[in-house]
C-alpha cells in the first residue's frame, strides 16, 4: 500500500505569528515538533541580577523574576541554535553570555511615580541582543527611590524555565469535517443558529461549512440535532501548526530550528546504536 504524500502549506506567515498546513503527516510526528518548539529551542534571557542600589519597596527577587520574563533579541540562525540545544541537553551549554545594566530614580521635582521599562535595560556590548519591547512595565520608583543593577542573560530552553520558551501558544488542531445524512427528514435550519462561530449554512436541503476551519469542534450542531443527520468529526490527515512567538525569533526560525533538533537526535541515536 503506497503512502500519501506529505505536503505543506503556509496558511498565514506574520512577524509573530505562523500557521502552517500539513497533510499526510502522522500525529506522533507533529506532537513531536510542538513540544520540541515549546522546551527545546534556545533563546536568550535574563538569568542573573546584581543588585548595586535598590531603595525601592520592591523586593530584588520579584526585579529579578521580572527582568527575566522580558523576552530578549536572540541570534537567529537554525543550525547553530539546534546545536546550542544538544549541547545544552548533553550538559555542555555555550558560554556566551550578554551583560545588561540599568540605572533608574525618580527625582522629586518629577511629582509622580516613575514607572521603569523594559527600554531602560541597556545592553552592554551586544545591542543586538536587546529587549524585544521597549514599553514592558518592570516596575515603579517613587520620590528619591533608586534601583540599579546589572544582569546577565544566557542560553536556555523552555523544559528548563519557562522564559527560555520562544514561545507563547503553539497549538495543531485537525480539520473539522461535517456529515450530513439528507435521507433523515428533518428541517435544519435552526442549527446554523446554534453554530457560536457561524461556520455552517443550510443549502440545498443540506447543511454545509462556509469555512471548516472556522469549527471549533464545539458539537452544538449535533447536539441540536435530534434525528442524527448531523455528525461532527475531524481529518487526522490534515492539520494546522500555530505558532505564537514571543518576539525573541521569528516563528519560521523557531519552527526549522525544532525540526533540526529532532533530526540531530535522530541521527545522535542512530550512532549510539550503530556503534
Amino acid at each position: 500500500m503506497s503512502q500519501a504524500e506529505l505536503s505543506v502549506k503556509v496558511i498565514e506567515d506574520k512577524p509573530s505569528l505562523l500557521t502552517v498546513e500539513f497533510s499526510n503527516l502522522r500525529r506522533e510526528v507533529l506532537n513531536g515538533i510542538r513540544r520540541a518548539i515549546l522546551a527545546e529551542v534556545p533563546t536568550l534571557a535574563i538569568d542573573e541580577v546584581l543588585f548595586t542600589e535598590n531603595s525601592s519597596p520592591i523586593y530584588g527577587e520579584y526585579i529579578a523574576h521580572r527582568l527575566g520574563m522580558v523576552p530578549i533579541k536572540t541570534p537567529d540562525d537554525p543550525e547553530i541554535l539546534s546545536q546550542i540545544s544538544i549541547d545544552i541537553q548533553g550538559g555542555n551549554p555555550p558560554n556566551m553570555r550578554v551583560e545588561y545594566q540599568l540605572r533608574a530614580e525618580c527625582p522629586p521635582q518629577l511629582g509622580q511615580p516613575l514607572t521603569v521599562s523594559s527600554d531602560m535595560l541597556k545592553p552592554l556590548g551586544v545591542e543586538e541582543a536587546r529587549p524585544v519591547y521597549d514599553n514592558i512595565q518592570l516596575f515603579k520608583l517613587g520620590q528619591n527611590q533608586v534601583v540599579e543593577l546589572q544582569a546577565t542573560a544566557r542560553y536556555g530552553l523552555g523544559k528548563q524555565h519557562a522564559k527560555f520558551s520562544p514561545v507563547s501558544p503553539v497549538v495543531y488542531t485537525y480539520k473539522p469535517v461535517l456529515i450530513f445524512d439528507k435521507t433523515k427528514d428533518e428541517p435544519c435550519d435552526q442549527h446554523v443558529s446554534v453554530c457560536p462561530t457561524n461556520c455552517l449554512e443550510y443549502k440545498h436541503g443540506e447543511l454545509v461549512f462556509t469555512n471548516p476551519w472556522d469549527c471549533i469542534l464545539c458539537r452544538a450542531c449535533e447536539k441540536a440535532c435530534k434525528s442524527g443527520a448531523t455528525k461532527i468529526m475531524w481529518d487526522e490527515n490534515v492539520a494546522r501548526l500555530t505558532i505564537e512567538t514571543t518576539g525573541s525569533l521569528p516563528p519560521k526560525v523557531i519552527l526549522k530550528t525544532a525540526i533540526l533538533i529532532l533530526l540531530k537526535k535522530f541521527k545522535l541515536v542512530s550512532e549510539k546504536v550503530v556503534a
